[in-house]
């Protein structure tokens, strides 16, 4: 049996992508900004409160710049 991985592209804080949840492209550093905020202070009412998109970029943005160290 083969198991395949693939290393997640790594992104930088100024690249755009298309947030699914706000419908508009945004900056990763705002994603990253947003999400953690709304998950720290338990800000429900924001559309980044566990938003699953937000978790995976968060994800591979910190396995890029862990992956840098070594």
């Amino acid at each position: 049996m083969r198991f395949t991985y693939s290393i997640p592209e790594t992104l930088a804080l100024n690249d755009e992508f298309y947030c699914r949840p706000r419908r508009k492209n945004l900056a990763l550093e705002r994603c990253l900004d947003d999400f953690m905020e709304a998950n720290a202070f338990e800000r429900r009412r924001s559309v980044c409160f566990r938003c699953p998109q937000g978790r995976r970029n968060r994800e591979t943005f910190a396995g890029g710049v862990a992956g840098e160290d070594e």
